[in-house]
């Protein structure tokens, strides 16, 4: 019921924008994901007894649509629905038995946000945009990838009814009057607690590890991007 009553919202919003299109712009935007391990995003590591794990982050993104509303000649709100893929490799490794292995995998969402803008106008057509809000997003599914060996695998348990995160913008606009408006900034995504559990598992015929699934590491939903828009003109 909260899922599609976020997005009855989304709907009402795009419609009404659309009775009041000389206010509202539409746009695209694309935005490539960056580990960062001030925010931490970057990678973890943890260690069980013997046995080492380390998850990286790999290239990753997020695409989508914008919808950009004025409210008055300072603050615009902002709307849309986005989709991220974030993309990992998780390792593990022991030394007393000899094993070196890993397995990729990928945590697929859609975003909805919703943030408040304001700007401050430079020259001509340059401006500098800083943004607030929240967002709501639907994780796909849960997860299950192997090693390159039969004998390692990982089960990454999504957290259930998605998550809110926090969001915060900051970039620059040229805004053009007839070929619509350019936009380049970046953006912090960050939920208050983690977004899913991710339990690896090593089974072969001498060694087995985490079969009660009482290891875990937290899957941590924060990041950054940088952000490339396009609005269309109105």
């Amino acid at each position: 019921m909260k899922n599609r009553f976020l997005l009855l919202i989304l709907f009402f919003f795009i419609l009404n924008a659309k009775s009041q299109d000389t206010r509202t712009k539409f746009g695209l935007q694309y935005k490539p994901i960056i580990p960062a391990a001030y925010f931490n995003s970057a990678k973890i590591i943890k260690e069980s007894g013997d046995y080492k794990f380390k998850l990286d982050p790999k290239y990753s993104n997020s695409f989508g649509m914008i919808v950009r509303h004025r409210i008055n000649k300072t603050f615009f709100l902002e709307s849309g629905l986005n989709y991220i893929e974030r993309n990992f490799k998780l390792s593990i490794t022991n030394s007393n038995i000899n094993l070196t292995d890993f397995t990729t995998f990928g945590m697929r969402s859609y975003e909805l946000p919703v943030q408040l803008l304001t700007y401050v106008q430079i020259k001509k057509y340059w401006y500098l945009n800083v943004a607030f809000g929240v967002s709501y997003n639907i994780l796909a599914s849960d997860i299950l990838s192997y090693g390159e060996t039969k004998y390692y695998t990982q089960n990454t348990i999504r957290k259930n009814g998605g998550y809110e995160a926090l969001l915060a913008n900051i970039g620059m606009e040229y805004r053009t009057e007839n070929k619509g408006d350019y936009y380049f900034g970046t953006s912090l995504h960050r939920p208050w607690k983690a977004i899913g559990k991710i339990y690896p598992e090593f089974s072969n015929n001498t060694s087995l590890f985490n079969e009660t699934q009482n290891f875990s590491l937290d899957m941590l939903g924060n990041f950054l991007t940088i952000d490339f828009r396009y609005f269309f003109a109105e």
